[in-house]
């Protein structure tokens, strides 16, 4: 009898030959994506953390209350810093640091390049480079925004969903169906800012097409994705209290000669004066840029007649309505209707930066100029294609090498971890309250440079901190009815420990190398000394009957996180014949047996 070799199942083959395939079909981008990584962040890729203004990572951290968004501020780090934690457990948190932001960065320059409809090499380059070296991504990435740079690098993928739904994308060009819709589920990370901006990019054009089924879809799944902060949201309870000068202090201003207008157009105008690159107020500078954003235009209306109709008017009716949302606050009249949408409408407040929604009119820039390259290498103009190509870095030379220098890395004092051992090994109740009282420090051991308080992210426990940020001389409140609590217990003269006791505080952590520790730490007279070293000192209050687990989960992030997980599932699982075979077992195991 002779023996039946079965095949193996397609489902099971070797992924090596598929990622040699890919590496064929992609160089171009694989490239790109490596080589824009070694360009930006060379400096920091070794071993240590980067600490600037939001970037904030801290070592071994736990999954706190900042994780799960169950304190009173606005989950503004729900799910991002679930991704951030939990890449912590499998990697060093510096490491885990350094892969995030090389992975957005990558994932921004190759998906743009696979959006563009070209097909020569040096045009995909063109427009992944011009996606990512632009004066947003240098703004963002001065501020430590990572996750909103996530949001950004998932919008082409998520867009490239949108052409698969409208016309399958042939030829090579443009990544398949499941690529896009693995790329575009980052686009959660950005916050309810970029979410807002991939609904832009993406329901115009599907409406356009009526593709209605896709559409509600696509609703469905960004419900699902953003379940964990809309959760985190209705569980936090009442309105948010937003301070109004919020919306007059972010919104967009002229960091060129070409004033608000020519700013916006050429991808800048962020309300930080210190987030601009060096060079952009000068005129020969902004006028350059200005006429590449314009060739770029044209170049996008020569896209027309290689995608649909309503992918090509959707893509720039999104830009278009980004680039006025980010505009409006910019004039009296303007400003006066966002500070009313901000008082009566909660989400509002999460876009007060308005040039988050430029995000769309990049993404429009970056394929018209890769199809103005591939036009002039095909059109007997090929010297000029490499050189505008390289237009961008040119324009720009301020993002290459960690920000012109200004990125380093630093490594945080033996007394963190010691101080963070004893807070989360104490199984009582009760939260941590940081002081000096200000939501920025800066480190003498970082550089000085201005940077997010790191103990909410140290402690299992949920830490109080000032939610107010300081924009020039305005001071922005914060939403933290916790914190207004303390802050309120902290203005009273005397020792603030009584009135902290009857919040629920257990400890005072006192971070002695900031302004007014000294000053601080002297009014603690009943408070007990748990540990003084360097520059930390953790005070324990007297107990407040509180006890239990201080990292336990409530019910609002399980369910949010919950729901997130479930939409995740359904959108990477197989096709649904694959499904099918694999649910019906029984059937399948029946027919093996034959």
């Amino acid at each position: 009898m002779g023996v039946r070799v079965r095949r193996g199942s397609p489902e099971f083959r070797p992924a090596l030959p598929r990622v040699a395939v890919v590496l064929r079909r992609w160089w171009p981008e694989v490239a790109l994506g490596v080589g824009v990584v070694l360009a930006i962040l060379g400096p920091v890729l070794g071993r240590g953390y980067v600490l600037r203004y939001d970037l904030v990572f801290v070592p071994d951290p736990p999954f706190g209350a900042m994780v799960w968004g169950s304190g009173s501020e606005l989950p503004r780090a729900v799910p991002s810093e679930l991704l951030a934690v939990g890449l912590a457990q499998l990697l060093p948190a510096d490491v885990a640091e350094k892969v995030l932001l090389a992975g957005c960065l990558a994932l921004a320059a190759v998906g743009a390049a696979r959006l563009a409809p070209v097909s020569h090499p040096v045009a995909r380059v063109a427009a992944g480079l011009a996606y990512v070296w632009n004066p947003w991504v240098y703004g963002r990435l001065h501020l430590g925004q990572w996750a909103v740079i996530a949001g950004y690098a998932a919008l082409p993928w998520a867009y490239a969903w949108v052409l698969g739904v409208l016309r399958p994308p042939g030829g090579g060009i443009g990544p398949g169906r499941r690529w896009s819709v693995a790329g575009g589920l980052a686009v959660v990370l950005g916050g309810p800012a970029l979410v807002l901006a991939a609904v832009l990019s993406c329901a115009p054009a599907l409406a356009l097409a009526r593709r209605w089924r896709a559409l509600v879809a696509g609703a469905a799944t960004l419900a699902g994705l953003t379940a964990p902060w809309l959760v985190a949201l209705m569980n936090r309870g009442g309105a948010v209290d937003l301070d109004e000068r919020g919306v007059a202090a972010f919104a967009v201003r002229a960091d060129t000669p070409l004033g608000v207008l020519g700013s916006v157009a050429t991808l800048g105008g962020v309300w930080s004066r210190h987030a601009v690159a060096v060079g952009r107020d000068r005129w020969p500078v902004a006028l350059l840029a200005l006429v590449l954003a314009a060739a770029a235009l044209w170049g996008y209306a020569l896209t027309r007649r290689r995608w649909p109709s309503a992918a090509w008017w959707g893509l720039l009716v999104g830009a278009a309505v980004g680039t006025v949302i980010a505009l409006v606050p910019a004039w009296p009249v303007g400003a006066q209707w966002m500070v009313a949408l901000v008082e009566h409408v909660p989400l509002a407040g999460a876009v007060r930066d308005g040039t988050r929604l430029l995000a769309p009119l990049a993404l429009v820039q970056a394929v018209g100029l890769g199809m103005l390259v591939e036009s002039l290498a095909t059109a007997g103009a090929r010297p000029l294609a490499p050189l505008v190509m390289i237009a961008p870095v040119l324009l720009l030379p301020g993002l290459a090498w960690g920000l012109g220098g200004q990125l380093d890395t630093v490594r945080y004092p033996a007394e963190w971890s010691a101080v963070r051992e004893v807070v989360n090994r104490d199984p009582a109740g009760g939260s941590l309250v940081s002081l000096p009282w200000a939501s920025f420090r800066a480190y003498r051991w970082a550089g000085n440079v201005p940077v997010l308080d790191p103990a909410p992210r140290a402690f299992r426990r949920p830490v109080i901190g000032d939610q107010d940020v300081l924009v020039g001389r305005d001071r922005i409140r914060g939403e933290s009815r916790d914190a207004d609590r303390v802050a309120q217990a902290l203005a009273v003269p005397g020792d603030p420990a009584p009135g902290l006791r009857r919040l629920g505080v257990r400890y005072v952590l006192i971070q002695t190398d900031q302004p007014g520790a000294a000053e601080v730490a002297g009014r603690f007279a009943g408070a007990e000394m748990v540990r003084r070293d360097g520059t930390l000192t953790l005070l324990r209050l007297p107990d407040t009957g509180s006890s239990g687990s201080t990292g336990s989960v409530g019910i609002g992030p399980a369910l949010g996180y919950s729901v997130l997980g479930a939409t995740l599932l359904i959108i990477l699982l197989p096709p649904a014949t694959r499904r099918r075979r694999m649910l019906l077992c029984g059937h399948f195991c029946r027919r093996d047996r034959q």
